[in-house]
């Protein structure tokens, strides 16, 4: 069994990170003028996830050793996940709007956003509010 102080530091030390790929991820889709309605939704998505994890940020050491090791783990992969998600998706946008330039989505670019992608745009949007909905639980439960 692994020692609460550790897991409780290492979920600590897991949120700054996902708060870093959460505010990188609509700076990039922000820098991008008329895009699809799937991804303005995008956009508010990883917004509540990053205030979703400043609120786990701020749960205590006590309420963590309250919760028990097996929740705390299972916060550190929701958020591990979370963040490589929004990496991921980061990299595939750079890839999708390629052909854009000066914050003005090209047609083709926005083409492929608003058709193509559509479904893995939604997809992410999808596991940010699972993500968003598992933090508010966990912080709603510590904070009783």
């Amino acid at each position: 069994m692994a020692d609460p102080l550790s897991i409780t530091a290492s979920v600590v030390g897991i949120v700054v990170p996902a708060l870093h790929a959460t505010r990188l991820l609509p700076e990039d889709l922000q820098q991008l003028k008329d895009v699809p309605k799937t991804i303005k939704r995008l956009v508010e998505d990883v917004r509540s996830v990053d205030t979703a994890l400043e609120l786990l940020q701020s749960v205590e050491k006590r309420e963590w050793d309250l919760l028990g090791t097996g929740v705390a783990e299972k916060a550190e992969t929701m958020i591990s996940s979370s963040t490589q998600a929004c990496n991921l998706f980061r990299a595939d946008l750079q890839k999708w709007t390629r052909h854009s330039e000066d914050r003005k989505l090209a047609w083709l670019d926005r083409a492929n956003l608003g058709f193509f992608k559509k479904d893995q745009v939604k997809a992410m949007s999808e596991q940010l509010q699972s993500c968003k909905l598992a933090i508010n639980l966990i912080v709603g439960v510590a904070t009783l």
